[in-house]
């Protein structure tokens, strides 16, 4: 009996799909990155089917200094990550996409584009940055959570 049913429960959890959210910024390296992560800790919490990744419009070489020590701080760092150039076939496979930064010209991303554009640091406070980012990202999880 209960073989039966790991083995069902098994197969609900395999077949269940996870919902794509692209955070972008300009470079990649700060608000989306930092954006990303806090919704990926939040959503595995809530155990909700949701993901995000982080994107730039012109990607750096690797995260910023400031958002690496933050992140490390912490213990949300992940040291395998490099910033990559939004494409559309990131916007195609997002239910969601929030911009800090415009979207380019070339990419189109019709009704499931949401501007998170009045988000900035205020000299250099990053601390303030994840605190604004979080502001957003909470009630975001928390609608996810009810659908």
């Amino acid at each position: 009996m209960w073989l039966v049913f790991v083995g069902v429960l098994f197969c609900a959890v395999a077949g269940a799909q996870t919902n794509q959210i692209v955070f972008v910024c300009e470079h990649g390296s700060a608000k989306s990155v930092i954006a990303a992560t806090y919704f990926n800790k939040l959503a595995k919490e809530r155990n909700i089917p949701w993901q995000a990744v982080a994107r730039g419009t012109h990607p750096d070489a690797e995260i910023s200094p400031k958002t690496r020590k933050l992140l490390a701080d912490e213990n949300l760092l992940d040291n395998t990550f490099t910033p990559q150039r939004l494409s559309q076939q990131d916007v195609d496979k997002a239910k969601q996409v929030f911009l800090f930064y415009a979207l380019p010209e070339s990419i189109l991303g019709g009704n499931k584009i949401h501007y998170w554009r009045d988000i900035n640091t205020v000299n250099d406070d990053f601390r303030k940055l994840r605190d604004d980012i979080l502001a957003r990202v909470t009630p975001l999880i928390d609608s996810l959570a009810k659908q």
